[in-house]
């Protein structure tokens, strides 16, 4: 029999993905506004996580839901996720990771440059709270704050469905201290079996030793988004400066 050699590359390639909005009902486009870009977490999809919108009572700002670059068929449906994480592969997960923080930064001024902006807000679920916190720290000039929900500390390794851990490249310490102008919101379910409790504790210590404006939240609830918790999520950002 004879032998077939193969191999495989990973390589980068331009796309164009798509990102939606959501407005106040009284929204003027002459008015500028806070605008929130909203990361789902993974596995999610960009369209189901626009439905965190009805648990705002008043929302004065705009939402912007993008949609993860990393498509799969997860059990019987599609989902979307930042980093490549179904591939199990660290090489793969560690560049798309990267990558992803880069598109981010690229939708922040498509954004700002189509739609009159006050400042703008990272906010991430879980595996989206992990690509707010990389991109927001390592892009301070773009960003007012950033809103962690159910998201795991710095410096933590990165938990997976398809393998043990990942090494997150999180910025250095220096990094996140000249970073320390942005105000943070950190909320996390008490009952939370995926990332603990006392890691968003630990997080927010070490954000406050770091010189950052912190919010704490803590709801009932697990690994979730709920009412209460957008609701003090917009209460938060009506109350920026």
């Amino acid at each position: 029999m004879t032998t077939v050699k193969s191999d495989s590359l990973y390589f980068e390639s331009p796309v164009l993905l798509k990102c939606n909005l959501q407005f106040p009902g009284d929204y003027d486009p002459d008015k500028p506004l806070p605008l929130i870009i909203s990361l789902h977490g993974g596995g999610d999809s960009f369209q189901n996580f626009m439905n965190v919108w009805k648990h705002f009572e008043d929302p004065q700002f705009i939402m912007a839901t993008p949609q993860a670059p990393y498509k799969w068929l997860i059990e019987d449906k599609i989902g979307y996720d930042w980093s490549a994480w179904p591939t199990g592969d660290l090489i793969m997960m560690s560049g798309a990771l990267k990558l992803t923080s880069q598109y981010i930064e690229n939708l922040i001024p498509s954004l700002t440059e189509k739609y009159k902006v006050s400042g703008v807000y990272l906010m991430g679920f879980s595996q989206g709270a992990i690509i707010a916190q990389i991109t927001g720290i390592n892009n301070p000039q773009l960003l007012k704050g950033i809103i962690i929900l159910s998201g795991p500390p710095l410096y933590e390794e990165g938990w997976s469905p398809w393998t043990d851990s990942f090494e997150i490249e999180w910025p250095t310490k220096e990094i996140v201290r000249s970073a320390n102008n942005l105000k943070l919101l950190i909320a996390h379910g008490k009952s939370d079996a995926i990332i603990n409790i006392e890691l968003a504790t630990r997080s927010s210590d070490f954000y406050k030793n770091s010189g950052y404006d912190v919010s704490y939240f803590e709801f009932d609830g697990g690994h979730e988004i709920n009412a209460e918790e957008m609701k003090e999520v917009e209460k938060w950002v009506k109350y920026q400066k």
